[in-house]
């Protein structure tokens, strides 16, 4: 299972104006971003892996129903 952490990386001190406050936030949001493209596809994947064994698990019920199918007189 992948964890994912929280960190995001704020400056060590307050923003002193305007241009430090706007870059904060730009930056604060580019890593939210980020953060919650790497959870997207981190579950889409999971939703691909689960599609595939669905995928499996049917193929073979539908093979043991054959069998079972063929063996009934």
């Amino acid at each position: 299972m992948t964890n994912f952490t929280t960190h995001i990386d704020f400056p060590l001190h307050e923003p002193r104006n305007v241009q430090e406050l706007v870059d904060l936030i730009q930056n604060t949001m580019i890593q939210i971003q980020e953060k919650f493209g790497q959870m997207s596809d981190s579950i889409m994947k999971r939703i691909d892996d689960m599609g595939q064994q669905i995928d499996g698990l049917e193929s073979n019920i539908a093979h043991i129903i054959s069998l079972a199918n063929a063996e009934s007189p």
